[in-house]
Order: structure tokens, then sequence, then C-alpha cells
């Protein structure tokens, strides 16, 4: 890897998938902080729409961190530089803690190795995810936890608090995690202070507690992450992504030796356990058994809090197996916060269980020193050898395949356009970071791209031009024309890309009837790429539906959708502008009011008859550049048959612009993110 820092990558698997992202998040808050914006909020990903990446993988402070790589050598490198420095780091911090309790360098360092080269770390760096490979926050935030309890003053409190915030940026699962820990071994050191000081030791945690969320609060307030959806199916997640005790007992699957037929095996009674690596092997047991035995005072509490991490690990069951138990596990006393019923990997906490097992371990070998020295058992010198061999050979991996990363030549001719615009990639790589490393190249936004946590797009979830592209659907008549050429370039993209490999042959055909109209060109096409351009002069207004439609029925040529007692309909124009909107619409079983909002501000409300008569609506309305949203609502009727919620029919939805002259509103544009300079690094050149 040293060798091709600059161009290659560890990464399972064909295509770049978290390794991208993390280059991308990277590569965002460099452009982000040179150019005074908000890192956290982007409208590169997913254009239009304004995303909040708080609550995704964005790892802020290890971004800063690699930031004068990133400028000097681009993010790739500082990409693997942040890989590399997790050993050295996370090493070091482990030996220091390591050291403070034993008084033993030799037994430090091999705490330190236990703590960065198990599996748990290198399947973080084989899956990609930098803010995970960069658990060497967590031990650093140890050290500062157990200096501000024992020197309880208010600068050493605050120095743990920021630290745990600084941590929580890095990686959301470790802050929230660590955070429990911290109530764990504040309880457990106020337990063992002198009697007179165990209620300020307990008061001590409390405050770091209180100072870290009100150092959080200011940033969700300007970021707006404050409310969060809650995860339907949270409880299956955190299930899926838990530790079995089969995982425990598993030797590394990633070994040169035995490594392939480890992983079989495993998977044959936990598939996760293959990934997440829970083993720590023979020789880390045998050393924590020793500490127990020879030094149990000060082995304890360490072990508590290591049994304390592996029950949290298992998540809300207690299992041997991938089989589900009737043993429900501790994890769900966490599920009664709505932020950590969230936190869908438990297996996380591993990252935390293993800074007490390092500590065991340094015990283990400085009680073998101790029998050496004190009690000259040669024996024991011989044991501590052989046990500090046997953990360093059950952590050798296999070779890393590397992933050399380049972008398709074809975004250089995209950057150098002079018109600003969107592009939209087809498929839109929701699942893979291929997207994301062209965007680094032509510098333009995407709509699409790949996250973590795949937000909601409108543009493709309803009825849409846009939607028909992104599935490669056959359109399907609808109450409002769909006029691809018009939609896109009214939402501000200049250009749709097809990755021919990734189309069948019957999607290809699809794409290339839907986009040969008026108004798209050809730009470029060569073996895996077509690439069309979009015309910003076939823009017009169009109506687009939102929520709360019923699915599209016909009889003939005729066309209609039902509302329940509230839908929206999306209105989209390039230009401010004054726009005629008009439909047909009659109301279920009796007359009913239409009540109509544009945005949040009241217009009017409408009497509609019931079928089978029917009223023709215009509404004249002044549009500003970008999306704007009619609300309709009214009373609706739930049918006996198909326990539909039915309110009015609607058919014949149309929109125009008036005349330039007959609006009297100045003219503005939309306001479309500028096209971002290419880097002169890997993956463009």
């Amino acid at each position: 890897m040293v060798l091709h820092l600059s161009d290659s990558v560890i990464q399972k698997g064909d295509v770049p998938v978290d390794t991208a992202q993390n280059i991308w998040n990277l590569w965002w808050v460099q452009t982000a902080l040179l150019s005074g914006a908000n890192p956290y909020l982007t409208s590169m990903l997913f254009y239009p729409e304004r995303i909040n990446l708080f609550y995704q993988t964005l790892s802020l402070p290890n971004a800063i961190l690699a930031l004068p790589v990133s400028l000097l050598a681009g993010p790739v490198v500082a990409f693997n530089s942040i890989i590399l420095l997790s050993f050295p780091l996370g090493g070091y911090w482990v030996y220091r803690l390591a050291y403070a309790l034993t008084f033993d360098r030799f037994a430090a360092l091999v705490a330190g190795f236990v703590f960065v080269c198990t599996p748990f770390h290198i399947q973080r760096i084989y899956g990609g995810a930098m803010e995970t490979i960069a658990s060497f926050w967590l031990p650093f935030y140890l050290i500062v936890l157990m200096r501000a309890l024992v020197r309880r003053t208010f600068a050493n409190m605050f120095w743990a608090a920021l630290t745990l915030f600084i941590t929580t940026l890095a990686c959301h699962y470790y802050g929230l995690y660590a955070a429990v820990y911290t109530a764990l071994h504040t309880i457990l050191a106020a337990l063992h202070a002198p009697r007179g000081m165990r209620r300020t030791t307990f008061l001590t945690g409390v405050s770091i507690g209180f100072l870290w969320v009100a150092l959080l609060a200011p940033l969700l307030l300007w970021t707006g992450a404050f409310s969060v959806n809650e995860l339907d199916d949270w409880y299956e997640r955190q299930l899926f992504h838990s530790v079995t005790l089969i995982d425990l007992v598993s030797p590394n699957v990633m070994h040169p030796l035995w490594g392939e037929v480890t992983g079989r095996w495993l998977s044959q009674y936990h598939v996760f356990g293959v990934e997440i690596g829970a083993g720590m092997g023979l020789g880390v047991a045998l050393l924590v058994s020793i500490a127990l035995w020879r030094c149990s005072y000060l082995a304890r509490p360490w072990a508590l809090l290591a049994l304390m991490m592996l029950l949290l690990t298992m998540g809300p069951q207690l299992r041997i197996t991938e089989t589900e138990s009737a043993f429900p596990g501790p994890f769900l006393l966490l599920d009664m916060l709505p932020p950590l019923r969230n936190s869908s990997r438990p297996a996380f906490f591993l990252a935390l269980m293993l800074i007490p097992v390092a500590m065991l371990v340094a015990l283990g070998l400085t009680a073998l020193r101790t029998l050496a020295v004190e009690y000259r058992k040669s024996s024991a010198r011989c044991w501590r050898v052989a046990l500090t061999i046997l953990v360093f050979t059950e952590n050798i991996v296999a070779p890393w395949p590397l992933m050399h990363l380049t972008s398709a030549p074809e975004n250089s001719a995209l950057n150098a356009d002079p018109v600003p615009g969107a592009v939209l990639n087809l498929p839109p790589h929701l699942d893979d970071g291929v997207a994301l490393l062209d965007q680094i190249c032509h510098g333009r936004p995407i709509m699409g791209g790949y996250l973590a946590r795949t937000p909601f797009y409108p543009l493709a979830a309803f009825p849409s031009a846009t939607r028909n592209l992104w599935l490669a659907a056959e359109p399907i008549p609808d109450i409002m024309l769909m006029d691809p050429a018009a939609e896109l370039a009214s939402l501000g993209t200049r250009f749709v890309v097809l990755d021919l490999p990734r189309l069948t042959r019957v999607e290809q055909q699809r794409l290339r009837e839907q986009l040969f109209v008026p108004g798209i060109n050809r730009f470029s096409i060569s073996e895996t790429r077509e690439i069309y351009e979009v015309d910003p002069q076939a823009a017009r207004p169009l109506v687009i539906l939102g929520a709360g439609w019923h699915a599209v029925e016909r009889e003939g040529e005729r066309r209609w959708r039902w509302m329940g007692d509230r839908a929206e309909m999306l209105l989209v124009t390039r230009e401010q502008t004054t726009i005629v909107l008009s439909w047909r619409v009659t109301a279920y079983g009796v007359p009913r009011l239409l009540r109509l909002w544009l945005d949040n501000q009241y217009l009017t409300e409408i009497t509609v008859p019931a079928a089978p008569y029917e009223r023709t609506v215009l509404l004249q309305l002044p549009l500003r550049p970008g999306r704007t949203t009619l609300r309709l609502e009214s009373v609706a009727e739930r049918l006996s048959d198909d326990r539909r919620l039915l309110s009015l029919s609607f058919s014949e939805l149309r929109i125009k612009a008036l005349p330039l002259a007959a609006s009297p509103m100045e003219a503005t544009s939309l306001n479309i993110p500028q096209t971002r300079p290419p880097i002169n690094a890997s993956p463009c050149r």
C-alpha cells in the first residue's frame, strides 16, 4: 500500500464503495472549508435537494486532520494517510494507558499491538469506512477521561468533554458508545475511590456528560440535525449487526494460512461474524486469564468493563449463533433512548471492549515478568515470549487487495463545459461510489450519489420523467404531461450519463427512447458510456405530483388520480415567472371543499361538486426559481372494499407560463451550484 498511496486503496469487491465515499468526504470538506461553506450541508449530492451530512459518515475531525495532506497530494493520499496513522496513533495511546497501569514497556507495546492489529481494526480497514478505521480517538479520550476523574478540575472535565465531542464528530457510533462507556467507567471509578471521594468522582463523570451535550447542542442547531427520523427496522438492523458467542472463539478469518477455511466455517453459523472481526485469538485469551489469576485486584475492574462492553456488542439478544434466542441483551436498555435506538451496529462496542482487553493483556505479561524476576521462574519468561509470539502470529493477515482508482476520461470534458448544471448518472449508483469519484473530477452536482443513509429524494419517489430515467422504466401516461427535456432543463440538469455496462440492453433502449427528444443532444459516446447534453433553453414550468396521491386510473383515453385528505403538487421552474395551473376535479360521493396552500401561505378554498359533475380550476401563481409546493386538503372518506381514503379526483393537470410581459416580477434564475475545478491528483489522473 505504501507504494501506491496516490492511486490505490484497500477495498473488497469489484467497485469502490465506502472507500470512495470517504475519499469524497475528504474532497468535500476541503472544498467547503476553502469556500466558507457549511461542510455539513451540501447540494452536490441528490441535487437539487440540500442534504444534511451530520448523520452521514462525514467524519469531520479526521477530514481536518488529513486536510494538509489532501491539499498537497489529493484526497486519495489523505485517505490512505488516515489508515496508516490509525496504527501508530491507536497503538501509542493504548501503550500510554497500559504503561501507566503496569510500568512495563514491553507489555504496553503488546497491548498497543492488540488494539490496532487484532481482527476488528483490520476488518474496518478492509471495509473502507474511515470513521471506524480511525479508532485512535477512543483510547485518547479514555486517557483524558481518567485524568479528569482523578484530577477533578473544571479544565480537565472540559477537555474530557471536548475530546468526547470530537470523537462523536469523528464517528457517531464511537461517540455515542463512548458516552455509554463513560457512565460505566465513572460508576466503577466512584466505587473504587476512597469513601469520601466517591460522590465527587461520580459528579465529575456526570459533569463531563452534561458538557458533552452542551457542546453538541449548538452544532445540532447549526446543521438542523435536531430532528431525526426513527428507523422502522431498527431492531432487525441491530440484531443483524451484533456479535454472537461463536464469533468470539473464531480464529482470524484474514490469516494467510487458515483464514479461508475459518471464514467458510464461521459463515455457516453467523454470516456477519466474518465481517466484524470479534475473535482475538488464543494468545489474548491466555494472557487475560493469567491477568485475572495473578493480578486479580488490578484486573477485575478492567475485566468488568470488558464484560459489559461484550454484552453490549451482542445487541438486543444474547445469542450463540445467528439463531434467535429468548435471552434479551442489555442493549435493549439503550434502545429506550431514540439516538441509541437508531444506532444499528452494536458490534462497534468491540472498539471500546478492546481497550480493557488490551489492559488485561498487559497485566498478564507483567504478571509473567514478575514471576520470572521475583520468583526466578525461567518458565515464566518462556511463557511470556511464547504467548507474545502467539499473539503476533495469530494476527498476521493475508496481503490486502489494492484497487486502482481512476475516473472516466470524459469527466474532464464535463468539467470544461461553460454551462453550469448537474449530472444525472444512470443507473444512479446508490450502492457504490463510482459517481462520487467522477464528481471529484467533473466538479458538478449529481442527481444521486452514495451515502450510508440514503436520503429521501422526491424526484425519484414521485411520478416524474426523472423517476422514469432513474428506474429505466417505460413511461406511463398520467394526468400531467412528462417531458424529459423540459423537466431536466428546469431542474438545472446539464448532462445525463449512461453507464452502459451497468444497464441491460432493454434498459439502454428505454433510456435512449426517452432521451432522443428535442432539447437533449448526444454529447459523446464510447464503449462504456453515452453522455447526453440538456439544452437549458428547453426549460419550461412543470408540475410533479408529490405525496398523497393514489395510483393513476384510466378508462379509454381518460386518466385520473384520487387524493386522500392531503396531497402535494411540486411546481418547478428554472426562471422566476408567473404560471397558470389548471385541472379538472370531481368529489367522491358528496360535494367537498378543496383548500389550497402555496408553501405555507393559504391561498383559497374551492367547492368541488360530486360525480358525475366536475369543475375546472384555474390558478395564476407567481413562482420563484426552483421548487414550490402547492398543498391540497379536503375531507376524505374511507372505502369499505379497498380501504383507500378518497376525497377528490383530478384529471387533465396542465401548467403554462404567462408571457414575459405579463409577469410583474423581476426575472431571476435558478441557483445552480458552481462547477468545481478538478484536482490534479488521483482519481482524476
